[in-house]
């Protein structure tokens, strides 16, 4: 009872807001959730998941991968346009927490039933120790719990960093060179088949650092990310 008399009184003095429009009642309003822009299941890339890439890919063609990881199979829920950038910020910035669990059941909509059956358990990209202090938690470690539930797996760290530096402010190349070799997967022993989880997909140097850390522990894995640049 204390518990819910402190929610409500929460919710009284700070009622939760839609973080797109303001509207309050959600954290995300039935309006704003149906103009997201989604990614077409059958438009998309069924190697790599970018937005328009089923008939000729531009992110993973034979052209594009001799200049960049290649991170796949891969799956996004959103393009990654202003409304995703900010439910991403909101989410991870503005200590919105609540929202990894509307992403994650959003990302669990789009992931084919197959995957689930295949994978063994959830994983995720860790934030770096400097990202962990700035915001106070993991943001991938809680989305991946969500979404790690809404799938009925279990969610395990089975990857570390080894120093990679804050990937925002990079370039494509700059990711690139900075992810590689930057993970490891010690804890990866064991696990043949898992889902990485991932926020935004930008060049895809991160996703593919990780799959390569786990591939190093002869683990394969499939990877799930909120939306996509």
């Amino acid at each position: 009872m204390p518990s819910f008399l402190m929610q409500a009184l929460c919710e009284t003095l700070w009622p939760t807001r839609c973080a797109l429009c303001d509207e309050p009642g959600s954290l995300l309003c039935a309006r704003c959730t149906n103009e997201l822009r989604y990614i077409d299941y059958y438009q998309a890339c069924p190697t790599c998941g970018a937005p328009w890439g089923r008939i000729q890919c531009d992110a993973c063609n034979a052209v594009a991968a001799q200049h960049k990881p290649l991170a796949a199979p891969c799956v996004s829920c959103l393009e990654y346009d202003a409304c995703a950038a900010a439910i991403v910020k909101t989410y991870k910035d503005k200590g919105e927490q609540r929202l990894g669990d509307v992403m994650a059941a959003m990302m669990a909509r789009v992931v084919r039933p197959s995957w689930i059956s295949w994978a063994q358990a959830v994983t995720y990209v860790p934030a770096t120790p400097e990202a962990v202090r700035r915001r106070g938690f993991d943001h991938a470690q809680v989305l991946a719990g969500a979404f790690a539930h809404e799938v009925g797996l279990p969610c395990i760290a089975l990857v570390e960093q080894a120093g990679a530096a804050d990937q925002r402010a990079l370039g494509r190349s700059q990711r690139a060179a900075n992810i590689a070799g930057r993970f490891r997967a010690p804890r990866a022993a064991g696990f043949d088949r898992v889902i990485a989880v991932d926020d935004v997909t930008t060049t895809g140097a991160t996703l593919a650092g990780i799959q390569d850390a786990l591939a190093r522990m002869q683990c394969a894995s499939r990877l799930v990310t909120f939306a996509r640049v």
